[in-house]
């Protein structure tokens, strides 16, 4: 039996009487098969956040896949057990400013000048403070982008020529998590070290020249998963996050014990704990799930770019999107943004589209010139610098 069938029986049995009894979604929807996107979303959170088996090691299993790094060189190689934990500067953060966005590994010197300064003061992050953002690639999206080329600029000029239909495995799952130093989420949010490392999943990482580590904690992230064409979107936020619901609320239909927690007119603060619905409570038993994931909750799940009412659907991180990004949460759509990652003959990203905070339906015109990339972005590392 497949993780995804055995943990969703582990959850509740998938029948009609299950399916009646979870609550309307807002950002999310039933798959096809009629279950609901934000059971997905933990199923998956589950594989993510479990133990990688390796004895030696803490990491959990998103740890091991391939980061952008490993992917999108001219010698791409799968990462080895135990390799050093990089983080970089947030490509999207980059494009959105004109940069080319290359994969810039962070330094104690460098990170602290690349975040939204205004968003990042309103939500009381420290203005020295230091984000970095890991990007994971399972080994379904690693095989697939380098065996047929798509990890370099050459092979994606290669791929254009030839009108070749980018179309990853339905196994393929891609995460990106922001990370912040142990000490400034101690200064940010007046807590303790021990208090960081009982609330946080947290983990070392190289950096700087000389190398040092420095000791991280995982404050966002967000991942897709290829179940439908369209991928299966979900975020999730650490529940001390300020202002984690602001702007479009937080809905959880199947992994929190209050559904739908909307936005607070005074944003930019906290939001209590989104305690855990029995089904997940019994997922993170039965997957041995270290009880500091119980802090993260997840912020929503996206599968249409509009909804019912034709309204753009949103889904938006308050640190990923807002801090780090500088894309305010109301101008965020994973499923809408991705729709347009593309490359044109010389193996230039869409840019343009990348940089437009674009919701809501897809406007193919956006796309003429350039061929999908089957919703990733990863090769803007690769791309030519943006035009002006």
């Amino acid at each position: 039996m497949k993780l995804r069938e055995t943990l969703t029986v582990a959850a509740c049995s998938i029948s009609l009487a299950c399916l009646a009894a979870v609550p309307a979604v807002a950002q999310g929807a039933p798959l096809p098969w009629g279950q609901p996107s934000d059971m997905v979303a933990w199923e998956v959170f589950v594989q993510l956040t479990a133990p990688s088996g390796n004895p030696q090691s803490t990491n959990v299993e998103f740890e091991t896949w391939a980061s952008d790094q490993d992917i999108y060189n001219p010698s791409p190689k799968w990462p080895a057990v135990g390799a050093p934990k990089q983080l970089q500067i947030s490509l999207l953060g980059n494009a959105k400013h004109g940069f080319r966005p290359a994969l810039e590994t962070i330094a104690p010197d460098r990170c602290k000048t690349d975040f939204d300064k205004k968003a990042a003061a309103a939500a009381g992050f420290p203005a020295d403070g230091c984000i970095g953002e890991e990007v994971r690639r399972n080994w379904a999206s690693f095989q697939y982008l380098v065996s047929n080329n798509l990890n370099t600029r050459a092979g994606l000029v290669q791929a254009f020529a030839r009108n070749f239909k980018v179309d990853l495995p339905a196994d393929a799952i891609e995460f990106k998590g922001d990370w912040v130093r142990v000490s400034d989420v101690m200064k940010w949010l007046d807590l303790s070290d021990a208090q960081v490392h009982q609330l946080y999943y947290t983990n070392k990482v190289t950096e700087g020249t000389p190398p040092q580590v420095t000791e991280y904690a995982l404050v966002a992230f967000h991942f897709s998963t290829k179940q439908i064409k369209d991928w299966v979107w979900a975020d999730f936020e650490h529940q001390k996050n300020p202002g984690r619901c602001d702007d479009i609320g937080c809905h959880d239909s199947f992994g929190a014990v209050i559904a739908n927690v909307p936005g607070k007119n005074n944003p930019k603060q906290q939001y209590g704990e989104c305690k855990k619905s029995p089904a997940v409570q019994s997922m993170f038993t039965n997957a041995g799930i270290n009880p500091v994931w119980q802090n993260y909750c997840l912020k929503g799940s996206q599968i249409t770019f509009v909804d019912k009412g034709g309204k753009p659907t949103k889904l938006g991180n308050s640190v990923i999107e807002r801090i780090n990004a500088g894309v305010p949460i109301p101008e965020s759509s994973c499923i809408t943004c991705h729709k347009y990652a593309s490359f044109d003959k010389d193996g230039r990203a869409n840019f343009d589209a990348l940089g437009a905070n674009l919701i809501g339906k897809f406007d193919p015109k956006v796309m003429e010139g350039f061929v999908a990339n089957d919703f990733v972005w990863g090769s803007i590392t690769v791309s030519l610098p943006p035009k002006h």
